[in-house]
């Protein structure tokens, strides 16, 4: 996922370079960190569309967790007849609740659910849903290939998603366009702004979020809420901090108490110097997901308040939680495990960690944290090599930009470094400041 859909990060500070992304979520991205596959289609429509719209996050969540008990009993009690339908719903609304709540863990059930579905429909191969599964678990080559099983089948939305993941951006960016053309869903919108954004178009990018939640008519507050969630994620990205803030308390207002809500909120306290929202608001989301992105988060704003202390014993506990994440899902954690070790050492397991998420999903952010591992781990020509061709494909944010500009500036090259700093902060004028 790119930045526009992570599910989490770590939080810029106001005088060093901007951030590292953990995402696009997340991000993201739509196939993994967004809250549904889109509004109108694929994996989380089923699910939206059968949850009653409820006040916050909390009885949102219970909702949906009694769906799911009633749906795993319907699928036990269906088993002599092959019903399909209770394994195909079941697999559905876990990828929703793993999108809801962050919880990793809910792919594993949503694979159980799959495997249940792909014994009982026999000769069929759910193709689709199997490449949504991939796409999730960031297995970006084994959605392409489940998708060759059905080739008679619509999948473009898919192929989208698949072209972007494996940096094929003017390719995806075409046949989003013409999905677009074809057919005027939110959906497509969404898609269509996350490439924009990945590819130096922020604010087209906005006017298209703006375009998809003018479209969604749906009641589903969890969904009303993403739309604004990802709008402030655009300002937040280009610098636009009170923007930001006043789009994200939209998006709590709308469905309160959201952990993901509220860590950007957290995020953005903390960049507007407000540090006692920051730290209540990182305690109540570290209590709701237990993730060690959000501990490390939260010794920022120690950090930030003069506790040293503090915030090193923060980061220990976050590393070690961070290992145990890593341990158990290897490959949904990279992405967020990268920036952790990028910002807290040691650069060797950065590295490492960078090459694994590149290979599997070797797009514009993965590519932006391998070259800058490789430049912490003295190897800036290696950095520059891998990263300058990702530009030169249409990879251009801010991050990327203000890497680049490291790379250039490491290996004496000053006018391409400040060429690439003032693209840097066009995108994003709190970059390195």
């Amino acid at each position: 996922m790119p930045e526009l859909y992570h599910s989490g990060r770590y939080p810029r500070r106001r005088l060093r370079a901007a951030p590292l992304f953990a995402t696009l979520c997340l991000a993201t991205g739509l196939v993994a960190c967004s809250p549904s596959e889109q509004p109108g289609r694929g994996a989380g429509s089923d699910t939206s569309e059968s949850t009653p719209a409820r006040e916050n996050y909390s009885s949102y969540r219970r909702a949906l967790e009694q769906r799911l008990a009633l749906l795993s009993t319907q699928l036990t009690a269906s088993a002599e007849a092959r019903d399909v339908g209770p394994a195909r719903r079941l697999f559905q609304g876990w990828l929703h609740h793993a999108r809801l709540t962050g919880d990793l863990a809910s792919y594993e059930r949503a694979a159980q659910a799959l495997a249940v579905l792909q014994e009982r429909i026999g000769g069929n191969t759910p193709c689709r849903a199997q490449a949504e599964l991939a796409l999730a678990s960031h297995r970006i080559d084994d959605a392409a290939t489940a998708l060759q099983a059905c080739p008679d089948t619509d999948h473009r939305d898919l192929l989208v998603d698949i072209d972007f993941y494996q940096g094929h951006y003017e390719r995806a960016i075409d046949l989003a366009v013409a999905l677009l053309t074809e057919e005027v869903l939110p959906s497509h919108y969404v898609r269509l702004a996350r490439l924009r954004q990945g590819t130096g178009s922020p604010r087209e990018a906005e006017a298209l979020l703006e375009a998809a939640e003018r479209r969604y008519h749906n009641r589903d507050p969890h969904q009303q809420a993403w739309f604004k969630l990802q709008r402030g994620i655009l300002a937040l990205e280009g610098g636009e901090y009170e923007r930001a803030r006043a789009l994200f308390r939209r998006a709590d207002e709308v469905f309160p108490d959201w952990w993901l809500v509220q860590e950007h909120l957290a995020e953005v306290s903390l960049l507007l110097g407000d540090l006692d929202t920051a730290a209540s608001l990182y305690d109540r989301v570290i209590e709701a997901t237990d993730d060690p992105v959000f501990l490390a988060a939260r010794a920022e704003v120690d950090r930030a308040a003069g506790d040293e202390q503090s915030a090193q014993e923060r980061i220990t506990r976050a590393r070690a939680a961070m290992e145990s994440r890593l341990a158990q899902f290897p490959e949904a954690a990279a992405g967020h495990a990268v920036d952790f070790f990028l910002q807290y050492g040691p650069a060797e397991r950065a590295l490492a960690l960078a090459r694994q998420d590149h290979a599997l999903r070797p797009y514009g952010a993965s590519t932006t944290r391998l070259a800058a591992a490789l430049r912490l781990t003295g190897q800036a020509q290696a950095g520059l090599d891998v990263l300058e061709p990702a530009v030169a494909a249409g990879w251009d944010t801010a991050r990327a930009q203000a890497e680049l500009a490291r790379l250039y500036r490491e290996l004496g090259r000053s006018a391409e470094s400040e060429r690439a700093s003032w693209r840097a902060r066009w995108l994003n004028p709190q970059i390195d400041r």
